[in-house]
């Protein structure tokens, strides 16, 4: 794996999306309690272009592929919609084949990318910091193409053409973001945020395939294997853990807080993972009022004995503890702002009792 070496120890990080709308406030908290490893602040409270679906599709726009992020569709009932395929097939292509200018096209656009931006220009600034690790994120493929849709409202992702533009799109977004923030001289985790993964092996989703699936995560993650990043997944709900674990997928971060049973029964699949190199990332604060509840002390107990049935299960405990990192269970972009700081600190604190080790 790209990351070998590269031992966590119980790091934290955030998800990625926060509830203020001002992203001096954002990155104030992050720096504040997640130091070693920041992330830039994906503000969807800024509008449809900072939003978990518009944010990513700069390059669709920019060819009218899709248009309207409020509601985005793919154009295919337009009249010159094989000028527009053609367009966003020759930007690919160009990006792909080393393309600077062509690239730059699949990153964000200027409101979009207002947290990313903010995060890079305060890191020229200020530098790092005693960073130890700089992390990134965007939205997964099966669940946009679930929530994009074309005319007649049906999801993008059951039509081949356009799950593939989107695909593509988001690899080369990947390998974007993680091109801007390597400059920093950091390793660099990349998470793709796909919530919708949930569904797979759901009797309401009997089509999605597991092959499929599978090629999906691993076009995205080469995008950002291609930079020297690590890829990651964030999945904040119960799934096929496997799926994953059998992608190029380095580090899997699950929420650890209510769907710690979905990884119980994976104690072989945890051990081969780890074993080369992956690392598991605990959700383990919850992102709901439940937190008010917690403590960093109640939720280091509950991570342990997390940790401890894992082990009973035949889990490598040394391995585990080094390639772990902790965070919330979700992102906090639909919270009230201050029960997003109470999930930070507590999240600072409960990395702090480690730390200390």
């Amino acid at each position: 794996m790209q990351n070998e070496g590269f031992k966590p120890c119980f790091l934290t990080t955030g998800v990625g999306s926060m509830p203020q709308v001002n992203g001096e406030d954002a990155l104030e908290l992050i720096w504040k309690n997640v130091p070693r490893a920041p992330h830039w602040p994906q503000l969807p409270g800024l509008g449809a272009e900072s939003s978990f679906v518009g944010q990513y599709l700069n390059a669709l726009v920019e060819t009218g592929v899709i248009e309207d992020l409020k509601s985005p569709k793919f154009q295919i009932e337009a009249p010159d919609w094989m000028e527009r395929m053609t367009a966003f097939y020759t930007l690919y292509l160009e990006a792909l084949e080393g393309d600077e200018q062509a690239l730059e096209r699949f990153g964000f656009s200027a409101q979009g990318g207002e947290g990313f931006e903010l995060f890079c220009r305060d890191l020229e600034r200020f530098g790092t910091r005693g960073a130890v690790l700089l992390k990134g994120q965007l939205s997964g493929s099966l669940t946009l193409g679930m929530q994009i849709t074309d005319k007649n409202r049906r999801s993008s992702y059951y039509d081949d053409t356009l799950r593939d533009m989107l695909v593509k799109t988001l690899a080369l977004h990947a390998e974007w973001q993680t091109k801007r923030l390597r400059q920093f001289g950091l390793p660099i985790l990349m998470t793709i945020d796909d919530p919708g993964l949930y569904a797979f092996g759901a009797s309401t989703h009997v089509t999605l395939n597991r092959e499929q699936l599978i090629e999906e995560l691993n076009a995205i993650a080469e995008g950002i294997l291609r930079q020297g990043g690590i890829p990651g997944v964030h999945v904040c709900a119960g799934m096929d853990w496997t799926l994953v674990f059998n992608s190029k997928v380095q580090v899997v971060n699950f929420d650890a807080y209510d769907y710690m049973q979905s990884m119980m029964v994976l104690a072989e699949p945890i051990n081969q993972f780890l074993s080369r190199g992956g690392i598991l990332s605990w959700g383990i604060i919850p992102t709901n009022p439940v937190a008010w509840e917690e403590t960093s002390q109640s939720l280091k107990l509950r991570l342990e004995k997390n940790i401890r049935e894992l082990v009973t299960r035949g889990v490598n405990e040394s391995l585990l503890r080094q390639q772990s990192i902790i965070t919330p269970s979700c992102g906090t972009g639909t919270l009230q702002v201050d029960l997003a700081e109470h999930i930070y600190k507590l999240l600072n604190e409960l990395g702090s009792s480690y730390y200390s080790i």
